[in-house]
């Protein structure tokens, strides 16, 4: 067998494999089409209850990671406050205390504490609200877009 001929009967293979490739694509494509029409329930979900699925989990991990941060944002003013409130009740004791060259009196120390620490509760007990309406928020805001 010549080079010729050998070129010449590769080619006519490759032409025929190629024709039947091409033959069982299409062939494939008609089953596939028609196996989705048996079963439509099976096509949906994997096309689109995964789908939802995945975006559902989705947005609930967004919103509980906004109300995580907003937990600690809460936090952060219950600091901010009770350091507000020391220093403005210290300032005021200082003041006071300058103004009648005298020396502190226990009971003022007192009620500066406990008003310090009832400052911080009243905005601790704020605190699970917030988050829970921002997890509320970032959820729905997540649900529209």
């Amino acid at each position: 067998m010549s080079t010729v001929e050998t070129k010449a009967t590769l080619e006519a293979d490759n032409a025929r494999l190629l024709s039947r490739i091409s033959e069982l694509e299409a062939e494939l494509a008609k089953k596939d089409s028609s196996e989705s029409k048996k079963h439509p329930e099976s096509k949906k979900f994997r096309e689109e209850t995964m789908d939802d699925a995945m975006a559902e989990a989705n947005k609930l991990m967004h919103a509980m990671a906004q109300a995580f941060v907003e937990e600690i944002r809460s936090t952060a003013d219950v600091v901010k406050t009770v350091a507000d409130e020391a220093f403005k009740r210290r300032q005021a004791r200082m003041t006071k205390i300058m103004a009648e060259k005298g020396l502190p009196q226990f009971a003022d120390i007192e009620n500066d504490v406990l008003a310090v620490v009832n400052k911080g509760i009243e905005k601790s007990l704020a605190a699970p609200q917030r988050v829970m309406d921002k997890f509320h928020e970032v959820y729905h805001e997540r649900a529209s877009a």
